[in-house]
């Protein structure tokens, strides 16, 4: 009996053991490569067995083509993100399409077409894709542009809005008219809420169901090395496809750094030109060899750059902005203490030269980042004070190129291969502006924004320094890891296991860039090259213009409130990290200003309240709007409708009133139209926004009634719909006559008076809800909100 259970004693006694062992083996570097090898070797072989067949034909392989439709830059990083999902799950290479530059000759062939599209104020198509969908408008439901179009769509919207993805569901209801094949169901993303999981959703189902048009069983699973900690060199990944080299006089790019002119070098003697890159300082006094070819370098390549040629959003606008200089910076806002935790509003007046706009007219702001940001990147990135002023120009990296580490942290690896690279494999332009031929394929190897300009500038202007990027372009910052500890914590939250959960705690507490680099990339050590290539890029932002050419047209003005609030700590964000295994280990010191209050700063308000000063460089450009004036102002009533900041478009439309007043008086011609204007705010003694300015234009008559409400002064709110139900006999009344209806402010309020308006209809007893929106079809009714 005592026989029997002897081997089974044994047999349990060396499971459990081996159990014990392979637990306490489980993160040992050399464990977890054998364990990871024998696991990707068993999925590789059994893909292999599933998906011997991986196409139905080449047809479908060679035409998937991705568009997008994007304002800020949101659909087009998805784009990539997709793109680059494609390659590594199907081997597919798609092609990324811009809408703007759709071709309908080639949308009648066959192909994949895979939509993602934004929806913009007020169901508005974003600005690249107005034209697409102008197009598909005028075409009738017989024509047959999209008749071997297989589709996907994923729509990208906020429920803020009254319209809420309006464009996807357009382009979704034309493609079915169009007798288009649906691959997916259409999936519509909330900004409001979490995008990136409703994009995480919309993939899911595309890859299921396009796996099934690609005759596969299953989605192909590709077994990503979670578990195999690599130390990478930037040189090695795909996405570097750049260095950068520095430039000593640098490049003039016209007066006071107008970075539209085009780049012109400096040239003391064109045959013989003395520039003292590295001949004057060598780092450690070396006068060697290596240095003087990296002369020779700069001397051969100094009037060549490599030129911007994709099609990204904020691409368009680095190489193709205005500038202007700022004359004044005030505080609208009165009785108030000026702190910088404080709130305020800001006029600027801005000076411009041979720029035209119109009263109600968009300027579209490149923002700077937060000194304080820019500076602890600067340091970060180990850039000395004396050389953040450095101007550099971008060159091609070949792949091959040797693995070079600089003598000096801040010089970049100029090594004389650059020789036998440049004049063959890059896209470069002359001194001359020319062309020269590119022998290299690969289109996306260009400047992602304008060179020369210095270190600084290229941090402020161009990186989004605060966002945490999307987890695939965040696991390129491996390259910058050189500890094993830490990029098994780094590969740990970025792994299909945790990164969901990982991202939710992040967006929980708004943790920033800046927080995420102080507790899981403690000890990397970051360069400027490949971070200017991996950072994803700084978006702009809009605000309606306050002034009116007719004051002055070398003048614009910007009415901008600072958006700025307290935030928790990351406290219970770092005990849930801990919770779920994901928090490296943190000195107390660290835990303690992590621990401490945070603030939430707008970036781009922050800039132009606090950080704008005069005679301060701003880069903008104009965009029209459809908040104008009409024609006929001498028989067309107008209302207007605004609260807080949302004053800034009449302020503009005072100027237009005061003009064509004064341009009848001249001419013998009697107004006969009025304007109403209904303004809301909190307090009238803080901020009530232009005051003065509307005071007298109502005793001028510009403004023929003017009506406030004051929400904090009394017990009791008052907000402008409540003023708009006591003026209804007059609104309606000049409504029945053709009045023009303009509102502007936050989406909370336009929906509240859009409302409103609706209701008067009903009291008139026309029983029809959707009013406004016949108003807003013949444009009498006009938006403009946030």
């Amino acid at each position: 009996m005592i026989k029997s259970w002897k081997r089974p004693f044994q047999v349990s006694f060396l499971f459990v053991c081996s159990i014990f062992v392979f637990y306490k083996l489980r993160n040992l570097f050399f464990f977890n490569n054998i364990i990871s090898l024998i696991k990707s070797y068993l999925i590789y072989n059994n893909n292999n067995n599933n998906n011997k067949i991986n196409f139905i034909n080449d047809d479908i392989k060679n035409n998937v083509k991705i568009y997008f439709g994007s304002q800020g830059g949101t659909a087009e990083e998805f784009s990539k993100e997709l793109c680059s999902n494609l390659k590594e799950i199907f081997n597919i290479k798609a092609d990324i399409i811009d809408l703007e530059n759709y071709n309908k000759e080639e949308i009648k062939t066959f192909g994949i077409r895979i939509f993602i599209v934004a929806t913009y104020g007020d169901g508005e198509p974003t600005d690249n894709a107005v034209k697409f969908f102008k197009w598909l408008k005028s075409l009738n439901n017989d024509n047959t542009y999209f008749r071997n179009t297989k589709y996907s769509i994923m729509g990208l919207g906020s429920k803020q809005y009254k319209h809420f993805n309006k464009m996807g569901k357009k382009l979704t209801s034309y493609l079915n008219k169009f007798k288009a094949e649906q691959i997916s169901e259409t999936v519509y993303g909330d900004d409001d809420d979490n995008i990136y999981h409703d994009f995480e959703i919309w993939k899911n189902k595309f890859f299921k169901e396009f796996s099934k048009l690609l005759n596969m069983k299953n989605i192909p699973c590709k077994y990503v090395k979670e578990d195999i900690y690599e130390i990478i060199n930037w040189r090695n990944l795909e996405d570097i496809k750049m260095d950068i080299l520095y430039v000593q006089n640098g490049a003039n790019n016209g007066e006071r750094g107008d970075t539209k002119n085009d780049a012109k070098w400096d040239a003391q003697n064109e045959g013989e030109k003395e520039h003292d890159l590295f001949r004057n300082n060598p780092p450690n006094g070396q006068e060697n060899t290596a240095y003087r070819n990296k002369e020779i370098m700069y001397n051969k390549y100094e009037n060549k750059q490599l030129v911007h040629l994709t099609t990204d959003i904020n691409g368009k606008f680095y190489f193709n902005h205005l500038t202007g200089y700022v004359i004044s910076n005030t505080n609208l806002l009165r009785n108030v203490r000026p702190t910088i935790e404080g709130e305020k509003v800001s006029h600027i007046t801005i000076s411009i030269q041979n720029i035209s706009y119109k009263s109600g007219d968009t300027l579209v702001v490149l923002p700077k980042n937060a000194k304080h940001v820019t500076s602890w990147w600067l340091n970060r990135l180990n850039i000395e004070e004396a050389d953040r002023g450095r101007k550099f120009i971008f060159v091609y990296k070949k792949e091959n190129l040797e693995n070079s580490s600089p003598t000096h942290q801040n010089e970049v690896n100029l090594i004389s291969t650059y020789q036998n690279r440049v004049d063959s494999n890059c896209l470069l332009y002359d001194k001359e502006k020319q062309l020269v031929q590119n022998s290299y394929d690969d289109a996306s190897v260009c400047a992602p924004f304008p060179t020369p300009c210095t270190i600084e500038e290229s941090l402020q202007y161009y990186c989004d320094l605060t966002t945490i990027p999307r987890v695939n372009v965040l696991k390129k910052f491996k390259c910058f890891i050189k500890d094993i500890e830490e990029l098994k914590t780094f590969n740990n939250i970025l792994s299909s296991n945790h990164r969901n959960t990982f991202f939710n705690i992040c967006k929980e507490c708004d943790m920033t860039f800046i927080e995420f680099v102080d507790i899981f990339m403690q000890k990397s050590e970051f360069e400027l090259a490949p971070f200017l290539q991996l950072i994803p890029k700084n978006n702009t932002r809009s605000y309606t213009i306050s002034s009116s050419p007719r004051e002055c047209s070398n003048v614009i003005s910007l009415t901008v409130k600072k958006k700025q609030y307290p935030i928790h700590s990351l406290r219970r964000a770092l005990k849930n990290l801990k919770n779920n295994d994901m928090l490296p280990k943190i000195s107390e010191e660290k835990l303690r200003i992590l621990c401490n209050r945070r603030w939430y700063k707008g970036s781009c308000s922050y800039y132009l309240t606090e950080e704008l000063n005069i005679n301060d460089t701003i880069k903008f450009n104009v965009k029209c709007s459809k908040f104008t004036l009409p024609h006929n102002l001498e028989w067309t009533h107008i209302i207007m409708i605004a609260t807080g900041t949302g004053i800034a478009p009449f302020k503009a439309f005072i100027s237009e009133f005061k003009y064509f007043d004064r341009t009848c008086v001249q001419n013998g011609i009697k107004k006969r139209a009025q304007r109403i204007l209904f303004f809301g705010c909190r307090k009238k003694e803080i901020d009530f926004l232009y005051e003065q300015e509307f005071m007298d234009a109502q005793k001028n008559k510009h403004i023929d009634e003017a009506y406030f409400a004051f929400s904090r002064d009394q017990e009791k709110k008052i907000y402008v719909q409540d003023l708009i139900l006591e003026k209804k006999e007059l609104i309606w009344s000049l409504i029945q006559k053709g009045a023009y209806i303009y509102v502007c402010g936050n989406s909370n309020m336009t929906k509240d008076v859009n409302k409103t308006i609706n209701n008067l209809a009903i009291l008139n007893k026309q029983n029809d809800k959707k009013f406004t929106k016949k108003l807003k079809k013949s444009g009498r009714y006009i938006e403009e909100m946030w």
